[in-house]
């Protein structure tokens, strides 16, 4: 009895298990199934939206060509000056004006000169002339400032009225300021340049810059000249000494040699001849003696 229950008891759960499995099996089947029905749908979906794709029209796809790797181009078309922007800045070249500083205290800076005068007027562009940079090194070897100092500069307002009456009021008087600043004691040495504008201060900037270049380039080729020359005369006097040593040893030798002759050479050249034109000129003279005879 006890063997039948047990066999009994067996197969039941040996049926179980099948159907768990089996069960298991289906829901499997129907989430595959789901899945493949979704895949083809979205399949289905994305065909139909490729079976039409859009054609890029003939401005889009030349625009296409100025990118590279969807990066857009560094170099851009500069924007050319219409006629207005150029009539706008011809006024205002006329309208401005330039003011000469003949001397600039030491270690000013252009950024403290604007401070201490836009209080007057608006300022422009401001030029300030360095110092010699070898005037400079003399005074770091003696053991002076290493800062760099200004010895002119000019200045440039937008107004010339302004300009003129800026001039004519702080020339020969105190900066001013605080009443401890480094620059309070100082004198401006202000200058109004009448009918002179930037541009002139350019062109003579770049003239001065072109003359200096170009006497640096005389220089060079002057030094250049009379250096190839020294080694010329360096290599004559060279073999010139060669000879003179193989005509020693040849002597030595007791070999004849001829006497060296080492006089300068002398290039006899030929007389310009004024034989003609002198005959000429004699010629010329007679007949312009003997009308004036015949008409006097």
């Amino acid at each position: 009895m006890e063997s039948d229950s047990n066999s009994e008891h067996g197969s039941g759960s040996e049926v179980e298990q099948s159907r768990s499995s089996m069960i298991r099996q289906r829901h499997a089947q129907a989430n595959s199934s789901e899945s493949d029905s979704d895949g083809e749908h979205t399949q289905a979906k994305s065909g139909s939206e490729d079976e039409a794709p859009e054609e890029p029209s003939k401005e889009e796809s030349d625009d296409s060509d100025y990118f590279v790797g969807d990066i857009e181009p560094t170099e851009k078309p500069q924007k050319l000056l219409s006629e207005k922007d150029v009539e706008r800045a011809q006024k205002a070249e006329r309208k401005s004006g330039v003011v000469y500083m003949s001397r600039v205290p030491p270690y000013m800076k252009p950024i403290q000169v604007r401070h201490m005068l836009e209080k007057y007027a608006q300022i422009g562009r401001i030029y300030l002339v360095e110092e010699d940079e070898q005037r400079r090194k003399q005074r770091k070897k003696s053991g002076g400032n290493k800062r760099r100092q200004y010895v002119e500069g000019w200045i440039e307002f937008k107004n010339k009225k302004y300009a003129k009456a800026v001039a004519t009021m702080l020339n020969n008087t105190k900066m001013g300021g605080k009443r401890h600043s480094f620059y309070h004691d100082d004198l401006w040495n202000l200058r109004y340049l009448p009918k002179f504008k930037w541009r002139h201060l350019v062109e003579q900037l770049a003239s001065e810059r072109a003359a200096k270049e170009q006497k640096l380039q005389t220089e060079i080729s002057q030094s250049r000249r009379e250096l190839d020359a020294y080694v010329k005369s360096v290599e004559r006097a060279k073999k010139m000494n060669n000879i003179r040593a193989k005509r020693q040893a040849k002597i030595d030798r007791g070999e004849e040699v001829k006497q060296l002759d080492d006089r300068s050479r002398n290039v006899w050249q030929r007389d310009v001849v004024r034989g003609s034109a002198d005959s000429k000129r004699r010629r010329v003279q007679g007949n312009m003696d003997s009308v004036l005879s015949k008409i006097f």
